[in-house]
């Protein structure tokens, strides 16, 4: 079991990309306590896709333990909180909201980049 090699679907880091980047939007442009809410249900949202993904798959997806598996966690970590935290303190709801909607798409570019690191693991 521990040889097999476990392929997250094809649409999975896609979906958790559009979940992340709808996260941060969100919590731009609605009020504090509805974008509180919408991120725990962000959060709810990405565990069912990994639920979903890992039946479809047969087993579990793993955390990946390689050192550019955990690198990436790290990156996506950092981008994730990190365009979060500028949003909640720059943007405005008259202030630049391109920001919010180019910190999306940097969390979906980095949740994309999930599939060329586990492509890379099954290759090495």
């Amino acid at each position: 079991m521990a040889d097999r090699q476990i392929v997250a679907p094809w649409w999975y880091y896609g979906i958790t990309g559009l979940i992340a980047g709808a996260a941060i939007v969100a919590s731009a442009f609605l009020p504090q306590q509805v974008a509180g809410i919408f991120l725990v249900v962000a959060a709810l949202l990405v565990g069912v896709a990994s639920r979903v993904a890992a039946k479809s798959s047969g087993t579990r997806l793993p955390v990946p333990a390689s050192a550019a598996g955990i690198g990436y966690l790290v990156a996506l970590a950092v981008v994730v909180i990190g365009s979060l935290i500028v949003v909640w303190t720059v943007v405005r709801p008259d202030g630049p909201s391109w920001l919010a909607w180019m910190l999306a798409v940097l969390a979906f570019a980095v949740t994309l980049g999930g599939a060329w690191v586990a492509k890379a693991e099954r290759v090495a």
